[in-house]
């Protein structure tokens, strides 16, 4: 295995880490907290899975600790969000997003590269949900 692949094994499992941390849809300190302890969780899988992936020990923690830190952050703004438009109601979309991350997992561990793929997806998803609510508080400044 290329340091590459096992870079992109560690970090889907990383990922799907934090996804299901993620779930959990919170804000402000509890997200922190939980994203702390997505990060944890994502260290020590890492380290317990660097010789799978042909990685030293500290390269396989940290790989997928960045997966879960980014995981948790992205997907629990996105279930916080949903949560808020459908009335507080986000066990249907955490249900989904757990299948999600179920996916990611496997297909990290069948295809190593995809982790990457779904690191990059989850960047991307992160950067547009930033600018629509800055175009969105643009907008209501507006109108003032």
């Amino acid at each position: 295995m290329s340091f590459l692949s096992g870079m992109g094994f560690e970090l889907g499992i990383g990922i799907a880490i934090g996804m299901l941390a993620g779930t959990t849809g919170t804000r402000g300190s509890a997200r922190g907290r939980m994203t702390l302890l997505a990060a944890v969780i994502g260290l020590v899988v890492g380290i317990l899975l660097a010789g799978t992936a042909d990685l030293s020990t500290l390269a396989g923690g940290l790989f997928c600790l960045i997966g879960a830190g980014v995981g948790c952050i992205v997907i629990s703004d996105v279930v916080h969000r949903a949560g808020q438009r459908e009335g507080g109601r986000s066990g249907p979309l955490g249900f989904f997003v757990s299948l999600a991350a179920l996916v990611v997992a496997v297909a990290s561990v069948l295809v190593h590269e995809l982790g990457l793929v779904a690191l990059v997806g989850l960047i991307w998803l992160g950067v547009m949900r930033r600018r629509q609510a800055q175009r969105k508080h643009a907008g209501l400044r507006i109108l003032r």
